[in-house]
């Protein structure tokens, strides 16, 4: 199973969207959870949590707000 972040910009914040995914890290499993955060470490540490109580030592980082 792999745990992917996605953070968009929302406002003055970012929108951040947690999925867990087959190994490939093609097809979903469960619902994503979708939440408001004011900075990308917050996002990056819910990710970490659920991350590690799955028993993974990683998780995968899509930083949309990066594109122009």
């Amino acid at each position: 199973m792999i745990v992917r972040l996605t953070i968009d910009q929302d406002g003055t914040g970012f929108r951040a969207r947690i999925s867990k995914r087959d190994d490939e890290g093609n097809a979903p499993v469960g619902t994503p959870e979708i939440f408001l955060v004011h900075t990308k470490e917050e996002a990056k540490k819910r990710a970490k949590d659920l991350a590690r109580a799955l028993g993974l030592k990683t998780y995968r980082v899509v930083d949309k707000t990066l594109k122009d």
